[in-house]
């Protein structure tokens, strides 16, 4: 057996090659390749042997020659094979490589670096490789290695088989690595032309057991930043559904507009519960009793780490899925006792990634939607107070997050009424105020559009609602801050809409 070895991360190389060359195979590797194979005890002929000239242009050129690329895809017919022989090149059996680390150099933001590290030869080798797989094993990365030592060891060589899935995962590699250097290098050099052309690389694709729906089927995928629900850590619990993963979402982004101490709930995709305290537990039982009714089979979001008295609490409740960025020792031997409570560690790094939507013929993008940062304009003579500003403040996160039409009202940071998806405005606001009953009195109200008629202000006088946060925007602003003046309910424009479809 020949193989071809061009690595950048040599990690394991050597142990693998270790297990699997039998006398009379020969290893051909690359300069630092076969400088750490040798040195590690692995015999390796420099590929510079096969080319007749050493590496090129500090390592820029190393294989692109034929006398390596047509061993890699000859066909093995004796034409072909008495071609190569009167040439003196080698078939290859084996190409083992992994390519330079772009996605490392693009998060650096140096262009340089970036130019450097856009791996030429690697690529190349790999397709070969996966083209040929009918003679070629073709591995792209240590994760393979033990699987084909074992197969190796009880077959003496890689069945066609796991050839054709070792070919087809080369040219997934490959196409990501190139998706990637186009996304990094049009932002860098061409900003003004980046959503031209949109291509999307996500991987680790596991199938879900069912969608929305039980007769859809359905899958999930992972960003390479490693941030989102996707990416998080599944300590305890089930198998996350799909419907789980679309409200563990829902509640991560809405947590994560928060600074203080904050719990959410979500029921289908919709914040239910929302409170922020200076302490978790505090927070928790605000939340919760917002709207307990809802709150039955919820998921929740913290963006603190769950602590002992927070776990106590959640466990009296039924609850399907907690996130959060860490948990105590205590708090999950606590929830791990919920053998149906899934359990995610989540980076709360906010993901500013387009975001994607499809729709029948093509797909939608966007750039993440963010309550703040805001400037809120006083429309009326009067002001909101100190505490009634933190709550509007609080409302606006929330009612972001819901769905449109949405309104929420809050008091003392804390949700006390709320009514989303509604394709009227006035009527959401009085779904929200039944919602709250007594609650609302002395509430704010935070409208995620503006307010077409002055009928929400009446609604809202009725309520006792104190003080008011919307977008503005509308032609009939003026009626409603004349209304607001009126009932002297203070009344403050963002100039932002946030609706959420």
């Amino acid at each position: 057996m020949n193989i071809l070895a061009s690595v950048f991360e040599k990690k394991g190389l050597d142990s693998f090659l270790g297990k699997i060359i039998r006398k009379g195979d020969i290893v051909y590797a690359t300069g630092k390749t076969a400088e750490f194979l040798n040195s590690s005890g692995i015999d390796a002929v420099s590929t510079s042997s096969l080319s007749g000239f050493d590496e090129l242009l500090g390592g820029r050129v190393k294989t692109l020659v034929p006398s390596i690329f047509a061993g890699i895809l000859s066909n093995r017919d004796p034409k072909s094979n008495d071609e190569l022989k009167a040439l003196k090149f080698p078939l290859f059996d084996m190409v083992v490589s992994n390519l330079y680390p772009f996605r490392d150099a693009s998060r650096t933001g140096d262009l340089g670096a970036m130019i450097e590290n856009i791996d030429i030869g690697g690529v190349s080798l790999i397709r070969a490789a996966a083209k040929n797989y009918a003679h070629v094993t073709v591995i792209t990365g240590p994760d393979e290695y033990g699987r084909v030592s074992q197969v190796i060891a009880l077959n003496g060589s890689v069945p066609l088989k796991m050839r054709e899935e070792l070919a087809v995962k080369a040219f997934a590699v490959a196409a990501q690595y190139d998706i990637e250097i186009y996304n990094s290098l049009t932002q860098k050099l061409l900003p003004e032309k980046r959503m031209e052309n949109l291509f999307l690389s996500f991987q680790d694709g596991i199938r879900l057991r069912y969608g929305e729906n039980p007769d859809q089927e359905a899958f999930m995928y992972h960003g390479t930043d490693g941030l989102g629900i996707p990416n998080a850590l599944q300590m305890s619990g089930k198998e996350l559904s799909y419907n789980n993963i679309l409200d563990s979402n829902a509640a991560y982004e809405t947590a994560i507009e928060f600074e203080d101490p904050t719990v959410v709930i979500v029921k289908h995709l919709t914040p239910c519960g929302v409170a922020s305290s200076g302490k978790l537990s505090e927070a928790y039982k605000k939340a919760f009793e917002a709207d307990p009714e809802s709150a039955y089979g919820f998921v929740m979001s913290s963006n603190r780490e769950i602590d002992h008295d927070t776990a106590s609490i959640i466990a009296k409740n039924f609850a399907e899925v907690v996130v959060a960025p860490s948990y105590s020792q205590e708090a999950f031997e606590i929830l791990r006792k919920r053998k149906n409570l899934r359990i995610l560690r989540s980076n709360f790094t906010p993901d500013m990634s387009m975001r994607i939507r499809s729709v029948s013929g093509g797909i939608l993008a966007q750039t993440p939607l963010r309550a703040m940062p805001i400037q809120p304009e006083l429309k009326t003579a009067v002001g909101a107070s100190p505490e009634a500003m933190e709550d509007l403040i609080f409302a606006w996160k929330v009612v972001a997050h819901s769905r449109s039409n949405a309104i929420v009202l809050a008091k003392s940071r804390t949700v006390t009424g709320m009514g989303s998806g509604q394709t009227s405005r006035v009527r959401a606001l009085k779904i929200a105020g039944e919602l709250a009953g007594k609650k609302a009195e002395g509430s704010v109200l935070a409208s995620d559009a503006y307010f077409p008629f002055a009928d929400s202000v009446e609604e809202a006088r009725r309520l006792g609602i104190r003080a008011i946060i919307q977008p503005g925007g509308s032609i009939r602003d003026e009626e409603v801050i004349k209304k607001c003046e009126e009932y002297s309910i203070p009344l403050y424009f963002t100039g932002k809409r946030v609706f959420l479809h």
